[in-house]
């Protein structure tokens, strides 16, 4: 028969509970704090049997109630006496004594302690079982004091009892629902042996459960206790063999290495994730343990729903299989398919997606493949070298499906490779194509008698001139040179030097081009060069450095092949062209630049003296050593001496140490040193240093990439306990103070392994000084202060080294949260960099943002739509006059044209401080004055009164607009104001521009005077010949002072002339006002000194005719 505990959880683990077990539950204690039942299932009694569970302190129902109550109240000595003490089951309250202390205990529970408790703390249940194989071995007192030191931690009930069938013991614990599971947790922890669990999982997702910094895996520990070791790769037996091969090099090869170098050779092997395990070991009790298990499969089934695989791909398949399995990309088409082409040195193709799919379009892929395979053949056919290199390939493999490979080393002929049904179309392809070039071969070995040596060093000079292009532009051909290496110094063979000129044009083309070519060899004759061959070839990469700067300021050109050195000088162009290498002439030569370029030379032949050799005897294994994984510790060995100056070759069973003396010995000095540390640590050296633990994450970088590139530098294994073995448990809840270190072992050959540990320190060091700075700069200051393409603020990182960083202009995108160090808000910049950099840069960065705020007031401007181009000015100038000259910043807001007519004005933003604003605004006011206030004006005057408006030498017009308030004006301006068309024009507009004040007065002045002539009359005054001086008057003064102030014009006849009659010219009032002038003046007005003043009477009036004319 189940127990109580046992009945109790089967009905809580339902999907439906029954309200009247919680009821019953609620008032009952099914027993003590803990009971324990021992009977077999015959004897087990019911719960509701009052002789098996008697009430106490109440009578029995039957003759052996004493007894049984006795030996209840022995058996179940931890009752709960008083009045916290529950009432039996099947016993009414209320029939009790009102004394009785199981009563009271009763009405105090329904009347005053439940109801609370369901209003204010609501309590959950939860049972679970303890299977007897994970049961720690505990007497019945230390039983008992476990649970009811978990009862006081949790403030939780528990009950409990054993199933004598299963074995199996049973809990409810009744609590708050965090109480509850924290009391679950310790009762799981306590009672339970520890266990360790040990399950395989893909390599390859090593890191994803890890996580970036064990983010992944530290709170799988954190919430279930345990702690979690992730193994190394499990190898196959291949592997092993690898390994076992390269045994002896195994302490300096990287594992991941290796790891990596056979999976290239097995990519059939790998496209299953589960070929290559790592085991997983999780410690803790039963429960945390299976949970942490489950959580990592959760992310292992997560990784793995999706499967990348790959399928070899034989050579002569290759080409045809993006054609041939295009049907069934098209079949699969939620799945990738990465089909290399002809020309990838890729051999296998890349299936990714749904795991099922893929393994299914997999299995058709191969089948596919392999009928494929059966169909092709290759047919070889002759074709000359010269027209190999215009076989259409691509052509013809896309309409054809046939591949034309080119004969390899030790072959002739050219391949066809495909379905026999095709190859005889594409062959009728290719000589369709190639036919149409023509090819002449031009072997410039037979130039200059011959001279191998100095034609090689006259081709590669041509090619490197651009000669060679420049002649096939010209011809319109393709000129095809061997290329310098081929060509390099007294080792080579080659006995001709070959230009190809290949042409579709015609054979005059290829005559002109070699005609050409060879006019451009005669003229560099060797006569004309000096050849330098003592450089020893150890300085073969220095010469060029030595006198590259000597030959460009003598005008000089050369050629470095191999250790030879050729020199040429400049080269006069030939006039006539040669059909024959034989025909050249020998030109001047500058034997002084030659001489330059040569005594440059004299430190290279100087330090040849000191060079050196050294051998060291060595087995493979000791080669290996020194030459590390990649060549990581000898690029170490190295660096410790100056560049170019030392070169270690390595031979069967030597090392050959060549170069400079005291490099040699420095060379020789540290390898010996590293032969002897591999002996000293023959399972590799293996160091420690540490870090603080807030710049791991730093070292390790993101994806690992800071880590991996310190490997790959020093040829080091990098262990990092965070990251290499999973044990973050320790640090998984709680959070490393600044004073926390982490040891990070290096493992390796002994000089790379202090050198990567000297890196780190000096990174950690770095890293650690690293401070963040956060300040609050309004955002409307940001575009100003980082300037145009950011022109200030990388200033400032470059000077200070530091990194600025402003709030994304996309507040809302994800980019805010990308870096550590990103603003948090919109009106927040971050530097980061070192400590006292930082200082310095938020220094003045804080200056430049009090400037800005200085002279950042901003200020919105109305400009009318029709004044906007004067404002802008051509391409700008205005604008940027008035932004230069009061130190503004302008910005004009015209995102929307429609709006912009429909408003009639544009806004601009203007940006500086308050008296720059100020200023600037005033000229632009000025400017939108001048156009709101600009008129033109048209009046129609007879040209016949055009003369009177301009006067003697413009004074009239000048009067007219000075008295209008014109004459200051620029002279643009000014000469705008009033425009009489030119005489003979035939024009009678007058036309005036202007400011419109200005242009009305003018206007005014102009029909004024025009009414003026309009209404001027002429009169004709007798007055005698001998007073028409007095009208004069000394240089004509008298006359002007009448026609000034009666506004008339005096005709006055000329000496010569006996007419007396003086014509008056203006209005019929001012005429007679002038009439009465000349009366006065000419009244009683006779000679009275005879002669002599007649005398001087006719000169005065001689001098004022003369001034008349």
């Amino acid at each position: 028969m189940p127990s109580p505990a046992e009945i109790i959880a089967a009905r809580l683990n339902r999907d439906s509970e029954d309200y009247e077990l919680k009821q019953e539950l609620e008032y009952k204690n099914v027993d003590d704090a803990v009971s324990t039942t021992s009977s077999t299932r015959a004897s087990t009694p019911s719960i509701t049997d009052e002789s098996a569970f008697p009430a106490l302190g109440m009578k029995s129902s039957n003759g052996s109630g004493a007894g049984a109550g006795a030996g209840a109240a022995s058996t179940h000595a931890t009752t709960n006496w008083g009045p916290t003490m529950k009432s039996p089951k099947g016993v009414d309250p209320a029939s009790l004594p009102s004394n009785d202390p199981a009563r009271q205990a009763a009405n105090v529970k329904k009347s005053t302690f439940y109801p609370k408790m369901r209003a204010h703390q609501p309590s959950v249940q939860e049972a679970f079982s303890l299977d007897i194989e994970d049961q720690l071995n505990v007497s019945r007192p230390e039983f008992v004091k476990i649970l009811t030191f978990v009862m006081q931690e949790t403030k939780t009930s528990i009950e409990c009892t054993n199933s004598q069938h299963t074995k199996k013991r049973t809990f409810l614990i009744t609590g708050k629902p965090e109480e509850v599971k924290s009391a679950k947790r310790l009762v799981v922890k306590k009672l339970t042996k520890p266990i360790s669990i040990k399950f395989t999982v893909p390599a390859a997702l090593r890191s994803r459960i890890i996580g970036q910094g064990g983010k992944n895996l530290k709170p799988i520990i954190a919430a279930n206790e345990v702690k979690i070791e992730i193994g190394e790769e499990e190898h196959d037996a291949k592997n092993e063999n690898v390994s076992t091969k390269n045994d002896e090099d195994s302490n300096f090869v990287n594992n991941k290495e290796q790891e990596d170098d056979e999976e290239e050779e097995e990519e059939d092997d790998d496209d299953d994730i589960f070929s290559k395990t790592i085991q997983i070991t999780i410690d803790g009790d039963v429960e945390g343990a299976k949970r942490a298990k489950s959580q990592i499969l959760a992310i292992v089934k997560e990784e793995t729903k999706n499967l990348s695989t790959k399928v070899s791909l034989d050579e002569r398949v290759k080409p045809f299989a993006i054609t041939e399995l295009k049907s069934l990309v098209d079949k699969y088409s939620d799945l990738d398919f990465s089909i290399p082409d002809y020309k990838s040195s890729r051999t296998s193709l890349l299936i990714v997606g749904e795991r099922e799919s893929v393994l299914e379009a997999k299995s058709d892929v191969k089948a596919a493949l392999e009928k494929l395979s059966k169909k092709i053949t290759v047919e070889e056919v002759p074709i000359p070298q010269t027209k190999h290199q215009f076989l259409p390939i691509a052509d013809v493999l896309e309409k054809c499906n046939v591949l034309i490979q080119l004969p390899k080393d030790g072959e002739q002929n050219v391949k066809f490779v495909g379905e026999k049904k095709n190859i005889k179309l594409a062959q009728d392809e290719a000589r369709k194509v190639t036919s149409q070039y023509k090819v002449e071969v031009l072997d410039m070995s037979k130039a200059h008698k011959g001279n191998l040596k100095h034609v090689r060093a006259v081709a590669v000079l041509l090619n490197k001139t651009g000669a060679f292009k420049e002649i096939a532009q010209t011809n319109d051909v393709t000129i095809h040179v061997p290329h310098a290496k081929e060509l390099q110094g007294e080792s080579s063979t080659t006995s001709s030097i070959p230009i190809q000129i290949v042409s579709k044009s015609g054979d005059d083309k290829i005559k002109a081009a070699r005609k050409a070519i060879v006019t451009q060899v005669n003229k560099i004759t060797p006569e004309q060069t000096k050849v330098i061959d003592d450089i020893d070839a150890f300085f073969q990469g220095k010469i060029e450095e030595t006198i590259k700067d000597v030959a460009k300021a003598e005008n000089v050109q050369y050629v470095i092949l191999g250790t030879t050195i050729t020199l040429f000088s400049a080269q006069q162009k030939q006039d006539e062209e040669a059909d024959d290498f034989d025909d050249f002439e020998t030109a001047d030569v500058d034997q002084g630049a030659f001489d330059k370029i040569n005594t440059a030379l004299t430190d290279l032949r100087q330090l040849a003296a000191k060079l050196t050799s050294e051998s060291l005897k060595a087995s493979q294994k000791e080669i290996q050593v020194v030459f590390g994984p990649k060549g990581t510790t000898l690029k170490s060995i190295l660096a410790s001496v100056e560049p170019q100056t030392v070169t270690v070759k390595f031979n069967e069973n030597l090392i050959n140490i060549h170069g400079i003396d005291s490099s040699v010995v420095q060379v020789k000095k540290e390898i010996e040193a590293v032969l002897a540390e591999a002996k000293e640590y023959p399972d590799g050296y293996s160091s420690t240093v540490q870090v603080p633990a807030s710049v791991v994450s730093r070292l390790i970088g993101r994806n690992g990439a800071n880590l991996n590139a310190l490997r790959d530098e020093f040829g080091v294994k990098i262990d990092v306990p965070l990251l290499a073995n999973g044990n973050v448990a320790s640090s998984a809840s709680h959070g490393k103070d600044d004073g926390e270190k982490v040891e990070i072992t290096v493992k390796g050959v002994k000089k790379n392994v202090e050198e990567a540990k000297a890196n780190i320190s000096a990174s950690a060091k770095k890293w650690a000084d690293e401070t963040l700075v956060r300040l609050r700069i309004e955002h409307q200051y940001h575009r100003r202060m980082i300037g145009a393409q950011g022109v200030y603020i990388n200033r400032l990182q470059d000077k200070y080294h530091v990194k600025i960083r402003f709030p994304s202009a996309d507040s809302s995108s994800s980019a805010q949260s990308t870096f550590a160090d990103a603003p948090k808000s919109k009106d927040e910049v971050t530097i980061k960099g070192p400590s006292k950099m930082v200082a310095k840069a938020e220094e003045e960065l804080k200056e430049l943002y009090k400037f800005e705020q200085e002279n950042g007031y901003k200020e919105t401007i109305r400009i009318p739509s029709k004044a906007i181009s004067r404002v802008i000015g051509k391409a700008g100038a205005t604008i940027n006059d008035i932004a230069d000259g009061t130190g503004v910043e302008y910005k004009f807001k015209r995102d929307n044209a429609a709006s912009e007519e429909k408003d009639g004005f544009v806004e601009v933003e203007l940006t500086g401080s308050k008296s720059a604003l100020k200023e600037a605004k005033a000229k632009i006011q000025e400017i939108i004055a001048d156009v709101e206030n600009f008129v033109v004006e048209t009046v129609k005057v007879d040209p016949k009164y055009h003369r009177d408006l301009v006067g003697p030498y413009g004074s009239v017009m000048k009067h007219i607009i000075t008295q209008a308030g014109g004459d200051n004006l620029p002279r643009q301006k000014y000469n705008r104001l009033m425009s009489i068309p030119n005489e003979g024009s035939g024009s009678d507009e007058v036309v005036c521009q202007g400011d419109k004040a200005i242009v009305e007065k003018i206007v005014q002045a102009i029909e004024k005077i025009v009414e003026e002539k309009k209404a001027t009359i002429s009169e004709d005054y007798e007055l005698a010949k001998e007073k028409h001086r007095f009208i004069i008057g000394p240089g004509g003064s008298t006359r002007s002072e009448i026609e000034r102030e009666f506004k008339v014009q005096l005709s006055i006849p000329k000496r010569e002339d006996e007419s007396i009659v003086v014509k008056i010219k203006g209005l019929p009032e001012n005429i007679e006002k002038a009439k009465l002038k000349i009366t006065e003046l000419t009244k009683d007005k006779e000679t009275k000194n005879g002669k002599k003043n007649k005398s001087n009477g006719e000169s005065k009036e001689k001098e004022a005719v003369e001034v008349e004319n």
